[in-house]
């Protein structure tokens, strides 16, 4: 797994073998950077559920400001470590951290773990009713393609990598 552009680009970054998590698809990841384009440059982007900290270390690679959310930050951490990046890690659970008052960003990526239904709608909602994002902002939410998401959000526009499918959602 490597950062695709920016000035990490070609770095390798860690994730795990065992299959503990699913971390973003290369292809999945240059398609959103390319979706949002020069836009990164200079934004505040939110990775929640990051994982290896992939997202977000492609933000701040393209020029973003980044923050990366996630129970388990050790892959963050050691790629953060690896690539001498200036991220923000924040470990807790993403609900929670949405739910407390905190500044709008420009770009927010969620990428539950799929089977987790109830987070999905949990943080769309507190994302939705915290204004988390900017007036410009977009939200990209990776999710397998059978989920359904709620009627609630209106879904702009669908990309489809295999099982993967991240929705552009306005809140």
């Amino acid at each position: 797994m490597i950062i695709s552009a920016g000035i990490y680009a070609r770095r390798r970054l860690q994730y795990p073998t065992d299959r503990s998590f699913r971390p973003t698809k290369s292809i999945v990841r240059e398609s959103v950077f390319n979706i949002i384009g020069p836009a990164i440059a200079n934004a505040r982007f939110l990775d929640l559920c990051s994982g290896t900290g992939a997202m977000g270390l492609e933000a701040e690679s393209r020029g973003a400001q980044a923050i990366c959310v996630d129970q388990y930050t050790d892959y963050i951490e050691r790629n953060k470590a690896s690539l001498k990046a200036a991220i923000t890690i924040i470990k807790s659970d993403v609900c929670r951290y949405l739910k407390k008052a905190g500044e709008s960003v420009d770009f927010i990526y969620l990428d539950p773990v799929w089977s987790d239904h109830a987070t999905y709608h949990t943080c769309l909602t507190a994302i939705r009713d915290g204004n988390r994002l900017t007036p410009h902002g977009r939200l990209f939410v990776e999710h397998h393609h059978t989920l359904v998401l709620s009627p609630t959000y209106s879904v702009i526009k669908q990309y489809t990598y295999g099982d993967s499918l991240v929705s552009e959602i306005a809140l």
